[in-house]
């Protein structure tokens, strides 16, 4: 039954989670402006609020590049877990 059921039970599952880091970085945005803890997301909210475009650019930049990369290890995950995944 493991063998059978496990892999392609455990493939919705890696995905949901791999979605799960995208929300989470938008709500450590809002969490850290609102309590005002010092991390990225405080001072992403304190660069849009001085008006640093530049320093916002670099802050989302690097958010894309973590989804992206996170998006892209969902993938391969995928693919090892399940071979009709495979390109």
């Amino acid at each position: 039954m493991r063998s059978h059921a496990f892999k392609p039970a455990l493939i919705p599952i890696i995905t949901v989670i791999g979605l799960q880091i995208a929300l989470l970085l938008g709500g450590a945005i809002l969490t850290e402006t609102t309590f005002e803890w010092k991390g990225l997301g405080y001072e992403l909210g304190q660069y849009l609020a001085n008006r640093d475009f530049v320093a916002v650019q670099g802050i989302v930049a690097l958010l894309a590049v973590i989804v992206a990369v996170t998006n892209f290890i969902v993938d391969v995950i995928a693919a090892i877990i399940d071979p009709r995944v495979r390109y």
